[in-house]
Protein backbone atom coordinates (compact mmCIF):
# COMPACT_ATOMS: atom_id res chain seq x y z
CA UNK A 1 0.00 0.00 0.00
CA UNK A 2 1.24 3.44 -0.85
CA UNK A 3 2.56 5.44 2.12
CA UNK A 4 0.80 8.61 0.93
CA UNK A 5 -2.54 6.80 0.69
CA UNK A 6 -2.03 5.46 4.21
CA UNK A 7 -1.45 8.99 5.56
CA UNK A 8 -4.57 10.26 3.80
CA UNK A 9 -6.64 7.39 5.21
CA UNK A 10 -5.23 7.98 8.69
CA UNK A 11 -6.05 11.70 8.37
CA UNK A 12 -9.68 10.91 7.49
CA UNK A 13 -9.99 8.51 10.43
CA UNK A 14 -8.58 11.07 12.88
CA UNK A 15 -10.79 13.84 11.48
CA UNK A 16 -13.83 11.58 11.75
CA UNK A 17 -13.06 10.74 15.37
CA UNK A 18 -12.48 14.34 16.44
CA UNK A 19 -15.34 15.93 14.49
CA UNK A 20 -18.04 13.40 15.43
CA UNK A 21 -19.31 15.41 18.44
CA UNK A 22 -19.77 18.49 16.22
CA UNK A 23 -22.45 16.90 14.07
CA UNK A 24 -25.23 16.91 16.68
CA UNK A 25 -27.05 19.63 18.53
CA UNK A 26 -29.43 20.21 21.41
CA UNK A 27 -32.57 22.32 20.95
CA UNK A 28 -36.13 22.77 22.14
CA UNK A 29 -38.78 21.56 19.71
CA UNK A 30 -42.25 23.09 19.76
CA UNK A 31 -44.44 20.28 18.47
CA UNK A 32 -47.96 20.88 17.21
CA UNK A 33 -50.52 18.10 16.97
CA UNK A 34 -51.17 17.11 13.37
CA UNK A 35 -48.13 18.98 11.99
CA UNK A 36 -45.00 17.26 10.78
CA UNK A 37 -42.77 20.31 10.95
CA UNK A 38 -41.59 21.46 14.38
CA UNK A 39 -40.38 24.88 15.46
CA UNK A 40 -36.76 24.63 16.61
CA UNK A 41 -35.57 26.84 19.47
CA UNK A 42 -31.78 26.53 19.69
CA UNK A 43 -29.55 27.19 22.68
CA UNK A 44 -28.81 30.92 22.91
CA UNK A 45 -32.33 32.04 22.02
CA UNK A 46 -33.96 34.61 24.27
CA UNK A 47 -37.20 33.01 25.40
CA UNK A 48 -40.24 34.71 26.93
CA UNK A 49 -42.21 32.15 28.93
CA UNK A 50 -44.90 31.78 31.57
CA UNK A 51 -44.83 29.22 34.37
CA UNK A 52 -47.73 27.03 35.51
CA UNK A 53 -48.54 29.40 38.39
CA UNK A 54 -49.38 32.03 35.75
CA UNK A 55 -48.15 35.05 37.71
CA UNK A 56 -46.25 36.76 34.91
CA UNK A 57 -43.93 36.56 31.96
CA UNK A 58 -40.21 35.90 32.30
CA UNK A 59 -37.57 36.57 29.68
CA UNK A 60 -34.18 34.84 29.70
CA UNK A 61 -31.64 33.32 27.36
CA UNK A 62 -31.52 29.53 27.07
CA UNK A 63 -28.01 28.59 28.24
CA UNK A 64 -28.25 24.80 28.13
CA UNK A 65 -30.70 21.91 28.01
CA UNK A 66 -30.57 18.87 30.28
CA UNK A 67 -32.08 15.95 28.37
CA UNK A 68 -32.05 13.40 31.20
CA UNK A 69 -33.81 15.59 33.77
CA UNK A 70 -35.80 17.59 31.15
CA UNK A 71 -34.52 20.92 32.45
CA UNK A 72 -34.23 24.19 30.56
CA UNK A 73 -31.23 25.97 32.03
CA UNK A 74 -31.29 29.77 32.10
CA UNK A 75 -28.47 31.96 33.50
CA UNK A 76 -29.85 32.11 37.05
CA UNK A 77 -32.29 29.18 37.24
CA UNK A 78 -33.05 25.73 35.87
CA UNK A 79 -36.72 25.09 35.17
CA UNK A 80 -38.36 21.71 34.52
CA UNK A 81 -39.87 21.63 31.06
CA UNK A 82 -43.33 20.67 32.35
CA UNK A 83 -43.46 23.88 34.45
CA UNK A 84 -43.53 26.10 31.34
CA UNK A 85 -47.16 26.70 30.36
CA UNK A 86 -46.89 29.28 27.55
CA UNK A 87 -44.43 30.95 25.20
CA UNK A 88 -44.64 34.47 23.80
CA UNK A 89 -43.15 35.64 20.50
CA UNK A 90 -42.84 39.15 19.12
CA UNK A 91 -44.66 39.76 15.86
CA UNK A 92 -42.16 41.67 13.77
CA UNK A 93 -44.37 41.91 10.69
CA UNK A 94 -46.67 44.44 12.37
CA UNK A 95 -43.77 46.80 13.13
CA UNK A 96 -42.61 46.83 9.51
CA UNK A 97 -46.08 47.33 8.07
CA UNK A 98 -46.82 50.04 10.64
CA UNK A 99 -43.73 52.01 9.64
CA UNK A 100 -44.53 51.56 5.96
CA UNK A 101 -48.07 52.84 6.45
CA UNK A 102 -46.83 55.91 8.31
CA UNK A 103 -44.32 56.69 5.56
CA UNK A 104 -47.04 56.20 2.96
CA UNK A 105 -49.35 58.67 4.73
CA UNK A 106 -46.65 61.32 5.06
CA UNK A 107 -45.57 60.80 1.45
CA UNK A 108 -49.16 61.18 0.27
CA UNK A 109 -49.46 64.48 2.07
CA UNK A 110 -46.05 65.71 0.84
CA UNK A 111 -46.85 64.86 -2.79
CA UNK A 112 -50.24 66.55 -2.49
CA UNK A 113 -48.61 69.70 -1.05
CA UNK A 114 -45.89 69.79 -3.70
CA UNK A 115 -48.50 69.24 -6.41
CA UNK A 116 -50.61 72.07 -5.06
CA UNK A 117 -47.67 74.49 -4.85
CA UNK A 118 -46.19 73.72 -8.27
CA UNK A 119 -49.43 73.41 -10.23
CA UNK A 120 -50.42 76.56 -12.13
CA UNK A 121 -54.11 75.66 -11.91
CA UNK A 122 -55.89 77.76 -9.24
CA UNK A 123 -58.70 75.17 -8.94
CA UNK A 124 -56.46 72.46 -7.45
CA UNK A 125 -55.46 72.67 -3.82
CA UNK A 126 -54.70 70.49 -0.79
CA UNK A 127 -58.06 68.94 0.06
CA UNK A 128 -59.67 67.37 3.07
CA UNK A 129 -59.44 63.94 1.40
CA UNK A 130 -55.63 64.26 1.32
CA UNK A 131 -55.59 64.98 5.06
CA UNK A 132 -57.94 62.03 5.71
CA UNK A 133 -55.68 59.63 3.79
CA UNK A 134 -52.63 60.92 5.66
CA UNK A 135 -54.31 60.77 9.06
CA UNK A 136 -55.83 57.34 8.61
CA UNK A 137 -52.58 55.83 7.29
CA UNK A 138 -50.54 57.34 10.14
CA UNK A 139 -53.11 56.26 12.75
CA UNK A 140 -53.24 52.71 11.36
CA UNK A 141 -49.46 52.61 11.23
CA UNK A 142 -49.32 53.72 14.87
CA UNK A 143 -51.98 51.30 16.17
CA UNK A 144 -51.07 48.18 14.18
CA UNK A 145 -47.87 47.30 16.11
CA UNK A 146 -49.63 47.92 19.41
CA UNK A 147 -52.60 45.68 18.60
CA UNK A 148 -50.61 42.83 17.04
CA UNK A 149 -47.60 42.89 19.36
CA UNK A 150 -47.28 39.30 20.58
CA UNK A 151 -48.20 35.78 19.63
CA UNK A 152 -48.89 33.61 22.66
CA UNK A 153 -48.51 29.84 22.33
CA UNK A 154 -50.32 27.97 25.12
CA UNK A 155 -48.76 24.59 25.78
CA UNK A 156 -51.17 21.79 26.49
CA UNK A 157 -52.84 18.96 24.61
CA UNK A 158 -52.24 20.23 21.08
CA UNK A 159 -48.84 21.90 21.55
CA UNK A 160 -45.90 20.78 23.62
CA UNK A 161 -42.21 21.45 24.18
CA UNK A 162 -39.62 18.70 23.96
CA UNK A 163 -35.87 18.69 24.42
CA UNK A 164 -34.18 17.16 21.40
CA UNK A 165 -30.59 15.93 21.54
CA UNK A 166 -29.27 14.84 18.14
CA UNK A 167 -25.69 14.39 19.29
CA UNK A 168 -24.26 10.88 19.05
CA UNK A 169 -24.51 9.05 22.34
CA UNK A 170 -21.32 8.78 24.33
CA UNK A 171 -20.66 5.16 25.28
Amino acid sequence: MNKRLLYILLGFVLAGCTLTPAFGQKFLALERYGKVKNIHIPIGTVLTYQLRDGQGWYTAEVVDLNYKDTLVIFPKIAIPLKEISALRYDKNWSKGIGKSLSVFGLSWSAIALVGTLTDKNPDTHYELSDAIVTGSACLTGFLLPRIFKYKIVDLGKRKRLRIMDTRPSER
